[in-house]
């Protein structure tokens, strides 16, 4: 189905249900269609037609939600916007998904003056136009009868990747796999579910758009708050949601979580970045069989998924599970053969769910195909009970002294000595290496963790050629709107900081 078509159905069969609930207002799906349908009459009024693309750069709100169904309703094409980019990022993203409308939230107000030459049409979602001087969408909709064209609804948009290196890419998603995800994910249509990532990212968007297809209620967050998060949940019997790594740990450091009754939450998904030793078991001591991890990305789609009880398990590495509902996988090294059990090898996956191409760029289309299946590049081996393992990225190898060495297994092994919380290993130039292994640490607070016990923990986990040879402790590492850490960013920090203070070579 359509997202327009599966709205359509939802309103008439829970036509008093709540669709949305947002501060405290909750939109049921009578009304949240309605009101997608006076939007789409509006955009079709300004000229939007089939094949248009419009950005959207916006904070979540119920009408950004609206904006994806109105949208593609038309056959027109959302582009979101990671909306806390730089201006310039935001308005080469602009250009380059060739926008005739942009709609702006009201963190993004202050830049209308830099749109308004690159596009037709510039709207204000949300709240308020503020002074910003833009047609308030809210005010429009309230003015128009609903009288949408019929019969040209689609499925597309343009997910721009958050990506960790390099600019953002618009990648076209028409299939998004909404009953493949319900069956392996168990998600359903009585769920109520936490839906707290930003929707202008590609989990965002999937993930608040599947309760509202499965007839479920979505419960759209602004911002992330742990201390609101945990009330809502055990206040609204919440049931279900997808959250980042990151998310969930902060989760978890609330001095609330060990007494809140989150007994409700049948299902949490994670993904979009590894959960390290101390916050599964937190989690799983928490929510039981209701934590799963997932392996997914805006090209390829959800492609792996980890039970609570594989899980339990596969404690120590990044295990994602079996291959996905519908999803065929396989392992492939550099000259496209298959790997043998166990070995390391590019993950490519086949399925219905995988992304239709980057816009505009076939030649970049191109290198994420090999043959029928889609590769982003992602490493994995996977074990004698089919479990796939992620070992990392192709520009996570290392080559150290000519043998290539994989960053994520260093850090693994690294991030289970007792005073470190996080381990990074980046790539540094080394005239004698080639590329020399550098650890990046961020210690547990008041751990008094030196240099040395790194290199000695190294010393009993690693064979001798994957052992760090530059120590470096920092607070906090750079991260992007997911969590992901920004590997170049990183390494430029650590080339800038003052080797008297802040790093060891070993």
């Amino acid at each position: 189905m359509t997202f327009l078509q599966a709205l359509r159905l939802n309103a008439r069969r829970f036509p008093h249900k709540d669709a949305v609930v947002f501060n405290g207002q909750r939109h049921s799906y009578g009304v949240f269609f309605d009101r997608v349908e006076r939007m789409m009459t509006v955009l079709h009024n300004h000229g939007i037609v089939a094949g248009d693309n419009i950005a959207i750069i916006s904070e979540n709100h119920p009408d950004f939600v609206a904006a994806y169904f109105a949208i593609t309703g038309l056959g027109a094409i959302p582009a979101p916007v990671n909306y806390r980019i730089g201006i310039d990022v935001m308005t080469y993203v602009v250009q380059r998904a060739d926008a005739k409308m942009v709609l702006l939230g009201e963190t993004a107000l202050e830049h209308a003056p830099q749109f308004s030459p690159l596009v037709q049409h510039v709207l204000a979602i949300g709240d308020t136009a503020g002074t910003s001087g833009l047609p308030l969408m809210d005010e429009l909709i309230n003015a128009t009868d609903p009288n949408p064209p019929k019969g040209q609804a689609g499925t597309t948009i343009m997910l721009h990747t958050s990506g960790t290196t390099g600019k953002p890419k618009g990648a076209l998603r028409s299939r998004f796999g909404m009953e493949e995800r319900a069956l392996d994910q168990g998600f359903r249509p009585d769920d109520r579910v936490l839906c707290a990532l930003p929707i202008c990212l590609s989990a965002g968007c999937t993930y608040t758009l599947l309760p509202l297809y499965l007839g479920a209620t979505a419960y759209l967050q602004a911002n992330f708050d742990g201390a609101e998060i945990l009330s809502l949940i055990q206040r609204e019997k919440l049931t279900a949601t997808m959250l980042l790594p990151a998310m969930l740990q902060r989760l978890v450091e609330q001095d609330e979580f060990a007494a809140a009754d989150l007994g409700s939450i049948r299902t949490l998904q994670s993904g979009g970045g590894e959960l390290y030793p101390d916050l599964k078991r937190a989690a799983l001591d928490k929510f039981g069989d209701a934590l799963t991890i997932y392996a997914a990305s805006s090209e390829a789609g959800p492609y792996a998924n980890l039970t609570a009880a594989d899980l339990r398990k596969n404690m120590s590495g990044n295990c994602v599970g079996r291959p996905f509902f519908g999803v065929e996988l396989k392992l492939l090294d550099d000259d496209g053969n298959e790997v043998a059990q166990g070995e390391v090898g590019e993950i490519c996956t086949k399925s219905e769910s995988r992304f239709d191409g980057y816009y505009k760029d076939d030649a970049l289309t191109k290198t994420t195909q090999r043959g029928d299946y889609v590769t982003v590049g992602d490493l994995g081996r996977i074990d004698q009970d089919g479990m796939l393992w992620f070992t990392g990225r192709k520009r996570d190898i290392i080559k150290s002294g000519g043998i290539n060495v994989y960053a994520p297994e260093i850090d693994e092994a690294l991030c289970e000595h007792p005073d470190i919380r996080e381990a990074h290993c980046i790539a540094l130039p080394d005239p004698r290496w080639t590329e020399l292994i550098c650890a990046v640490i961020v210690a547990k607070p008041d751990s008094g963790l030196q240099a040395s016990d790194v290199t000695d923990f190294a010393e009993k986990r690693l064979d001798k050629y994957k052992k760090p040879r530059r120590i470096v402790f920092v607070d906090a590492v750079p991260r992007n709107l997911t969590g992901r850490v920004l590997k170049d960013e990183l390494k430029q920090i650590v080339l800038a900081m003052d080797s008297d203070t802040k790093e060891t070579t070993v």
